[in-house]
C-alpha cells in the first residue's frame, strides 16, 4: 500500500467513526426525551391512581357492590380491599 492508500484507508475510518459516533448521539438525544416522557406518564399515573382511589371510596359508600367496583378498575378484589383499607397492594 502506497501513501495515498493508507491515507485514503485513515480517511474512511475516520468517515466511518464519525458516521457512529453521530449514530450514538442521536440515540442519546432519544433516550433523554423518552426518559421525559416517562416521568411525565408515571407522574399521570400516579395522579389517575390517586383519583381512582377517591372515585373507588365514592363508590362503596354509595352501596355500589364490591365485586363490581372490582370489575369495573381492574383490580382483584383482595387489592380493592386493600385499597380501601388504605394499603393499597402493587397492581
Amino acid at each position: 500500500m502506497d501513501k495515498d492508500e493508507h491515507i485514503a484507508q485513515l480517511r474512511a475510518r475516520r468517515q466511518r467513526i464519525e458516521a457512529i459516533e453521530t449514530a450514538l448521539e442521536s440515540i442519546r438525544e432519544v433516550e433523554s426525551s423518552l426518559q421525559e416522557m416517562r416521568e411525565i406518564l408515571l407522574q399521570q399515573r400516579k395522579a389517575e391512581r390517586t383519583e381512582r382511589l377517591a372515585d373507588i371510596r365514592e363508590a362503596d359508600k354509595a352501596g355500589v357492590p364490591k365485586t363490581k367496583i372490582s370489575k369495573e378498575v381492574g383490580l382483584s378484589r383482595a387489592n380493592l380491599y386493600n385499597h380501601l383499607k388504605g394499603a393499597p397492594a402493587d397492581e
